[in-house]
């Protein structure tokens, strides 16, 4: 796998600095979100490069210190290269490990995309819009994540959304229904596209393919020469992904510790 464009990194960070406070140095970037400090991709700690194992682990444990101090029951670590399982090992919390996929997609698949011309997609307003994405995410998400953490990062998602932050989210409609929402991020000619949900009910019927043809359509329009999203490698979405013309271009690694 060849190394992944520093755009889309610049952009991702660039992304979570929309939702959290974070700091840095020379060797991490580390995000806090008070209003929402549950929220593991809103407080997480990004490795910035590879570095020899020791150093790693210097770093790694100190995050452990922290969070511990900040009563955090969670530390969250990313990071764009290999971890060794010699060095998880010796860490007294044990983390689970997992891979993340960076999808970029081919611009000259737009015209094959699918439409269905019945659903309609509208950028996220105000707060009534902020209510229908809780619906769906209620929906999709409630009985993993429980409905007071689903209400309140929706509620903490649309104050960004409503605002000039420059994260977009939109929502999909068919008949009055609502079939999905999905962000969406500009940043340098770069655009990400996150937070990518359809209601169970609606799902293998075309609506995915429309709501990502919209969202694709606009990064075009706003002159972007990378579209990409990121989705974890056992996800089952990242089949359709791969079908409507997004191809891999990188991954990252996830260090999730309970502590």
């Amino acid at each position: 796998m060849k190394k992944l464009n520093q755009r889309i990194l610049e952009c991702e960070i660039e992304y979570y600095k929309c939702f959290s406070k974070y700091d840095e140095n020379d060797d991490i970037i580390r995000f806090r979100d008070n209003q929402l400090p549950d929220m593991y991709y809103h407080n997480y700690t990004y490795i910035k490069k590879a570095m020899e194992e020791k150093k790693l682990l210097s770093i790694i444990e100190n995050e452990i210190s922290l969070r511990l101090l900040e009563s955090s029951h969670f530390c969250n670590i990313i990071l764009n290269s290999v971890v060794n399982d010699s060095l998880l090992s010796i860490l007294e919390y044990k983390p689970q490990l997992s891979i993340t996929g960076y999808y970029s997609f081919n611009i000259s698949n737009f015209s094959n995309l699918n439409n269905l011309d019945s659903c309609t997609i509208k950028k996220v307003i105000n707060q009534e819009m902020v209510e229908d994405i809780l619906f769906c995410d209620l929906e999709h998400d409630e009985k993993k994540l429980g409905k007071d953490f689903c209400t309140r990062r929706c509620y903490r998602r649309g104050k960004v959304y409503t605002s000039d932050k420059g994260v977009d989210s939109y929502v999909c409609y068919h008949n009055g229904n609502i079939i999905g929402s999905c962000d969406l991020f500009i940043h340098n000619g770069v655009a990400k596209i996150e937070d990518f949900a359809v209601r169970p009910k609606y799902q293998r019927k075309g609506y995915g393919t429309s709501i990502l043809k919209a969202l694709i359509g606009t990064s075009i329009k706003e002159n972007c020469h990378t579209i990409y999203l990121v989705t974890d490698e056992d996800d089952t979405p990242k089949e359709m992904y791969e079908k409507i013309g997004f191809h891999k271009v990188g991954e990252r690694t996830e260090l999730f510790l309970k502590l």
